[in-house]
């Protein structure tokens, strides 16, 4: 047990090393489709396969998140850890929502290592989050926000990142 929970903190030090994913499709696209057709041997699609990294971060896949993306950590095929976050190039501010350890997982570094990861890939940002903390949470979010550029404070997402809301003078 103590050997699993080492090799879970040396997942968090791997959150730099993430497999970036353009799309995350429910079903195979018609490029999957015509690899199967000409060679049916090599053809593979599983989207329940382990990622090639164990940080993936892709697209959040929810109609009303466009833009949004989700940060996850895989330990071996088990799900881990996963934020979802988007970023305003134009404000140059970035909103964290949700990070969540699944059971056997907390504790472990994974989340503080995905917000430090997703801070060295957008250094310019203020991170927000968009809604209020848990109490419970508090202590997480007061120890990772300090020297923090907007410091994981609330604010209201701008209109870039949400478009139906109105531009405030």
């Amino acid at each position: 047990m103590a050997g699993e929970a080492k090799a879970i903190r040396a997942l968090a030090q791997l959150a730099d090393h993430v497999h970036w994913v353009r799309e995350w499709p429910d079903k195979p696209a018609w490029r999957d489709r015509v690899r199967r057709w000409v060679h049916p041997e090599s053809y593979r699609f599983d989207r329940s396969a382990t990622p090639p990294r164990p940080w993936v971060d892709r697209p959040a896949g929810h109609y009303e998140r466009t833009g949004w993306r989700i940060r996850a950590a895989y330990f071996r095929s088990d799900l881990a850890f996963e934020v979802s976050y988007v970023v305003c190039g134009q404000c140059e501010t970035g909103w964290v929502e949700s990070p969540y350890s699944y059971e056997g997982y907390k504790r472990c570094g994974l989340a503080s290592a995905a917000l430090r990861s997703l801070r060295r890939t957008y250094p310019e940002v203020q991170w927000h989050t968009g809604g209020g903390h848990f109490r419970e949470a508090e202590p997480f979010w007061s120890s990772v926000s300090a020297g923090i550029p907007g410091g994981y404070t609330q604010r209201e997402r701008c209109h870039h990142v949400d478009p139906w809301r109105t531009r405030r003078a």
